[in-house]
This record gives structure tokens, C-alpha cells and sequence, in this order.
């Protein structure tokens, strides 16, 4: 049903793209990608033969630089880091194609990196080693005794919500319909069930994973519990290359969604007012806030969307008071969904069917693009003062001005995701009443200049934040510029990630740029309070 009012339909993911802009010849403006042996000599020269010896041990097939597919196999979601290509990319069949590609990557020095969708900020789901690409273990079912699904870690986040949805369960998970269930899982995942059920890796309850010795184990609260802990919010890629979970369910209910807008003027009231009621709300409300830069408007947009797990009036209820907060919105919608359908809308997707809800070129169908974003993050604890309200809106308006694209979103967090204690798992910002994402987001062709001009806007915005946040940032947000990262992501944590990974990986296999150290890093001096 949808409330009388000025509808508008605004997804996250369109969100997104509101401050987005597109030029051309993009180009790679701070890869931290590479991954190597850390403590290992350099890599030995590989022969066409030591290739051709691993592909033959793979069910699944291997991609080398002289394959026809090669220059599509190498590509992320990001088009920046084409210009990284991998010695050999395997499109692993299952848990012993890993095995043997991890076995492999050990015997000749070679450095590796773990891809399930792409998405890392940072392009660490690429090298110029070994890219073990899990995509083909993308299978999704569901338990008949316990209604526990258990899923390939190379499903696309469509695939899940869609299959487990047919199936009458669902687990909360982020909006991105592209993103892969391995790095979205093991590195937190929020998503606008969270307030209500968590987070996706307070859901896990067994990993199958390959480890850095090559084998393959289970880790649940009865097996190698260590290693449970560390992956439920520990990051991708740092303890093994993870095959299949297993997660706990919910069933699936009709969901309404929830869309406000004011004019720029009410901003520095709406900010306040909104983390003010998202702090007090019930667990059944999850909403976004957003102000944006777009070329070609008079003034920034400031935003509102939400998603409310019960009865209409329930939701009206809710909102009525931040309007109260506020004043009158100038467009507002509010409609009720089945779930399948709402976790569409939310993807951006709402009039795309589940084949087309994927990256063009990844497979048959897939209609979605591929995006330049530069992105960095916040965990926000507590209320803003006015001077940092001022500065969140300053760097909006300055990107305005400049005539350029750019956006902040702010995700409520709370509820369930706050009643898990901070050391259960290895996910440390349990105190978080929202997370803020920076962002400029360009079309698949960008300027350098339009690159090096967001880059510099963001760094400066960000810094201008520094008295007014947290220091914690998010570690799916994954930022290569973001100095003492390992506090920011893992806080109190850290030590005993630390650990784990000593244990677990003690000669750095599993290592990029912002891998979990094998010993403490020194804190920056230009760190975050």
C-alpha cells in the first residue's frame, strides 16, 4: 500500500550514483593491490609447463595471459585495477581445486589473492600472482531439519536473497547485488535487516575453509574455534581462502520501504534529528540518510530512505516523528513489498530480473555496469556537535560548488548488531549507532583529472572530520589511505587477530597491503582520536 504523498523510489544503489560522474581513460590512482610472501624469497620463474601441470589438476579451468577470455577474466568490479594482471587466474570448481591452488602458490613463491565478487575498495582481490577466482562454488540451499542454508562462497548476493527467499528464509546481508557472500560475510556485513537480526557474520555458524598449509577444515564454536572467531567480522582474505558457510536464517516477512526528501536548508537540522531517532527506534527500522553533490542541481540533495519490518501504521508512526524533528519533507513515499521484491529495490534492481541483476560481461544476461568509487568510512558512536554537523555539510557544499559529484550515506546501526558483546566475535564496532561512507563515484571511463580531483576532496574532507569522529572505520569499506588502519578496523580486537593469524598462517601466505599483521604495527602519529 502505498501512503499519498510525492512518491519517490530512490535505491541505495541509485543513491549512490546521484553523485556520481563519468569522463574518460580511467586510470589506476593508488592500487595497494599486490600481494607476495611476505617472509618468502622472490617468486621462481614459472614454465609454461608448471601451468600447464596445475591446470590439469583443476576440475575447473585456468585462465593464463594468453587465453582468448584472459582480459575479462582479470577484471574486478572496479575498472581501475585492469591494469593489474595476475600471472594465472583459476576458476576453482571446488574445495580441492583451492587446495591445490594454495599448494601451488606455496611450492613457487607466488603471491595469491582470494576473489569471490570483486568489490574490494582496495583491489585486493587481485595480483599479479595467482588469483584464486571462486565464483563457479556459488551453490545456495536450504536445510530441511533446521532451515540452515549453506552457500558456495562464490554466490552474488542476488542469487542468495532470491534462493533463499523461493525458500521461505533469508539472512541480512548488505544492498549490493554483485557483491560476493565471502567478502561481504567474513568482513562484518550490514545491511537494513541489521538492527533487527545483525549482522551477516553473527549468522555463521560452520566455515569450511583451505588453509595457508593447503588443508582443508571446518571451523564452528566446536572446531578450531579460534579460527571461527577471527573469520565472523576479521576481514576477507586473512586466515584462508573460505569455500562454503553455513548460516542461521529467519523467515521472510513483507517489509515496507520508505523514502523522504527535504531541501538542502533543512540539512543541518535533519542530521542531528535523524541520528536522534534512529538511536531511540525499534529494531524493526533500519533507515539511510544521504546528502549529495550533483552536477547540473541548484543545491545539494539531502535524503531519507528506510526499510520497516511490520504494519503500516507502525512505520507512519515512525516517521511522523522525524518529520516532527524536521519539518514537512518535500517528497515522501512509504509502500509495502514482499521481501524478494524489497531486497530488489534496494539492490536497484526493482526492474531487472535476477539474470539481469549482474555485472555485464560476468555472464549471460547481466546488464549492471561496472563503477569507479572512491570511498572512505566512520563508525559514528554517539551524537555530533554542531561544529561536526557543519563539517559534514562544508564538504558537501565545497563539492557542489565545484561543479562535481559526491555523496555521504549514513547507515543506522544499533539494535541486534549492538546486543552481540564487543570480543564474541572479531567484529569490534558493536557501539555504533551509524556508520558514514564518503563517496565519488564515476562511470567506468574516468579522467585522471576527475580521479586526482575526487581523491583530493575526499582526503581533505575526511581530515576536517578527524576532532568530531571515532577513529573506527569499517573494514568492508576497505580504505588503502587510511593511516593506523589496523586500529581503526579491529580495535580491541586486534590483538587476538593477531594471534589467530600467527597461528594459522605464521609465514604470511595470505598477505596485501591491510592483512592482519603477524606482529603489532606502530600507531601513526596522524592517526584518528
Amino acid at each position: 500500500m502505498a501512503v499519498p504523498g510525492a512518491p519517490v523510489s530512490l535505491s541505495r544503489r541509485r543513491l549512490l550514483r546521484l553523485g556520481g560522474i563519468g569522463a574518460a581513460a580511467v586510470v589506476l590512482d593508488a592500487w595497494a593491490g599486490g600481494r607476495r610472501l611476505a617472509t618468502a624469497p622472490a617468486a621462481k620463474a614459472l614454465t609454461g609447463r608448471d601451468w600447464s601441470r596445475l591446470a590439469k589438476q583443476l576440475s575447473g579451468h585456468l585462465s593464463l595471459p594468453s587465453s582468448p577470455s584472459y582480459g575479462t577474466d582479470l577484471e574486478l568490479y572496479d575498472p581501475r585495477f585492469d591494469v593489474v594482471h595476475p600471472a594465472g587466474i583459476a576458476f576453482c570448481a571446488n574445495k580441492f581445486d583451492v587446495a591445490r591452488c594454495v599448494s601451488f602458490a606455496r611450492e613457487h613463491r607466488l603471491a595469491l589473492a582470494p576473489r569471490s565478487g570483486g568489490h574490494s575498495y582496495g583491489g585486493y582481490s587481485t595480483t599479479t600472482g595467482l588469483v584464486i577466482d571462486l565464483g563457479k562454488m556459488s551453490s545456495i540451499l536450504v536445510r530441511v531439519d533446521d532451515r540452515s542454508a549453506v552457500i558456495g562462497a562464490g554466490a552474488s548476493l542476488i542469487d542468495v536473497y532470491s534462493s533463499l527467499a523461493a525458500q521461505g528464509v533469508s539472512i541480512p546481508a548488505g544492498s549490493c547485488p554483485t557483491v560476493g557472500i565471502a567478502g561481504l560475510a567474513l568482513g562484518g556485513g550490514i545491511g537494513v535487516l541489521g538492527r533487527m537480526f545483525g549482522l551477516t557474520c553473527d549468522h555463521i555458524t560452520r566455515l569450511e575453509l583451505v588453509t595457508a598449509a593447503g588443508d582443508i577444515v571446518q571451523a564452528s564454536p566446536a572446531t578450531n574455534p579460534d579460527l571461527y572467531w577471527a573469520c565472523r567480522g576479521g576481514g576477507g582474505g586473512n586466515f584462508g581462502v573460505v569455500t562454503k558457510f553455513e548460516f542461521a536464517t529467519f523467515p521472510v516477512m513483507p517489509l515496507h520501504l520508505f523514502s523522504l526528501d527535504w531541501p538542502w536548508a533543512s540539512s543541518a537540522a535533519l542530521l542531528p534529528a535523524w541520528l536522534e531517532w534512529v538511536s531511540s527506534a525499534p529494531h524493526e527500522m533500519w533507515s539511510n540518510l544521504s546528502f549529495a553533490a550533483t552536477p547540473g542541481y541548484a543545491e545539494p540533495t539531502a535524503h531519507v530512505g528506510g526499510v520497516w519490518a511490520g504494519g503500516t501504521s507502525g512505520a507512519q508512526v515512525e516517521i511522523s516523528k522525524l518529520i516532527s524533528a524536521v519539518g514537512q519533507p518535500s517528497a515522501w513515499s512509504l509502500a509495502e513489498n514482499d521481501f524478494k521484491r524489497a531486497m530488489f529495490i534496494e539492490a536497484g534492481c526493482e526492474d531487472l530480473s535476477q539474470v539481469e541483476c549482474h555485472l555485464a560481461g560476468t555472464g549471460p544476461g547481466g546488464e549492471l555496469p561496472r563503477s569507479v568509487l572512491l570511498a572512505k568510512s566512520d563508525m559514528i558512536n554517539g551524537p555530533l556537535s554542531t561544529s561536526g554537523v557543519d563539517a559534514v555539510l562544508k564538504g558537501i557544499r565545497q563539492r557542489q560548488a565545484e561543479g562535481a559529484g559526491g555523496s555521504v550515506l549514513f547507515d543506522s546501526w544499533g539494535g541486534a548488531i549492538g546486543r552481540v558483546p564487543v570480543s564474541a566475535t572479531a567484529f569490534v564496532h558493536r557501539r555504533a549507532i551509524a556508520s558514514a561512507q564518503y563517496l565519488a563515484e564515476f562511470g567506468p571511463a574516468a579522467s585522471p583529472a576527475a580521479l586526482a580531483a575526487a581523491r583530493s576532496w575526499l582526503e581533505e574532507w575526511y581530515a576536517s572530520l578527524r576532532p568530531y569522529m571515532s577513529g573506527e572505520a569499517y573494514q568492508n569499506y576497505i580504505d588503502p589511505q587510511l593511516p593506523d588502519w589496523a586500529h581503526a578496523y579491529y580495535g580491541s580486537n586486534l590483538p587476538r587477530l593477531e594471534q589467530v593469524k600467527a597461528r594459522w598462517d605464521p609465514d604470511n601466505v595470505f598477505h596485501f597491503a591491510q592483512s592482519i599483521p603477524l606482529a603489532p604495527l606502530p600507531r601513526s602519529s596522524t592517526s584518528s582520536r
